[in-house]
């Protein structure tokens, strides 16, 4: 889950800054962790406890109440009314699922748990279906699935049909065609080489940078099973230490080793 929150913090200097190429200093003296990452970590708590997401969400977003959410979802966060959906119109969902993804042990329960993630705040089929192929491409990018076999889950199960390589106006096209940046960020990870590839096309493609990115950045450390030493020590010394604490459980169990070497910190998954 660990990239989800470095594609966060590397994109947030970027929401208002396109980029003409890819060629660009990926983390700025402002980069810093979002709302995107209090949820990411959110959800990974409920995973690791057992606590409802409804549960989880608001106790994260309470004890981080100025990340940038929407007010409509810290209105909700704050309120108790239990139990109670917030039907949102934007793209929290997609960007804060990935350790679902790396934690269930089926396809089906992935999409499953994407679901049920999901609908507390965003209850639209095309938002339920963004989580999903997040989820679901997770799952099988951990499990050894090849690009082509992500492309044809994301084809004939998502609905997602996306072209081979990454362009601006197809990446725009798509967001606005699945009412969410999920294809995008897809499509992002799909044309890359590795995870810092992955992020920089993924701010390039413009739009909601850092959700395009947490959303690229999950599925790429799934997939690669790497990131640079380097992109995860300036980018996480920018969270604290109960964030840290709590990706780090995450990843102890449900990661199957952790890889330490003089170039790069690898993450091996079952």
């Amino acid at each position: 889950m660990r990239g989800s929150i470095i594609g966060d913090i590397i994109g947030s200097a970027f929401i208002q800054s396109p980029q003409s190429t890819t060629e660009f200093q990926l983390l700025k003296p402002f980069s810093a962790y979002t709302d995107d990452t209090v949820l990411t970590i959110a959800i990974a708590h409920a995973v690791l406890t057992g606590e409802s997401y409804d549960t989880s969400l608001r106790t994260w977003a309470r004890k981080y109440p100025k990340a940038g959410y929407r007010q409509k979802f810290l209105n909700w966060a704050l309120s108790d009314k239990k139990n109670e959906q917030y039907n949102s119109t934007g793209d929290g969902a997609a960007r804060r699922v990935a350790p679902i993804g790396f934690a269930s042990s089926t396809l089906e329960s992935a999409m499953v748990e994407a679901e049920a993630a999901t609908v507390i705040t965003h209850s639209s089929d095309s938002k339920i279906k963004a989580a999903q192929s997040m989820t679901g491409a997770i799952f099988l990018a951990k499990s050894g699935a090849h690009k082509n076999e992500i492309r044809e889950f994301l084809s004939d199960t998502i609905g997602y049909h996306l072209p081979e390589k990454v362009d601006k106006k197809e990446a725009n096209e798509l967001i606005e065609k699945h009412n969410s940046p999920a294809p995008a960020a897809l499509l992002a990870f799909l044309d890359s080489n590795n995870f810092e590839d992955a992020i920089r096309k993924a701010i390039w493609l413009e739009g909601p940078s850092n959700t395009i990115a947490s959303i690229t950045g999950g599925l790429a450390q799934a997939y690669y099973k790497h990131i640079p030493k380097a992109l995860l020590r300036k980018s996480l010394s920018r969270i604290d230490t109960d964030m840290e604490s709590i990706i780090q459980s995450f990843e102890n169990k449900h990661c199957s080793e952790v890889i330490h070497d003089s170039q790069e910190i690898k993450f091996n998954f079952h």
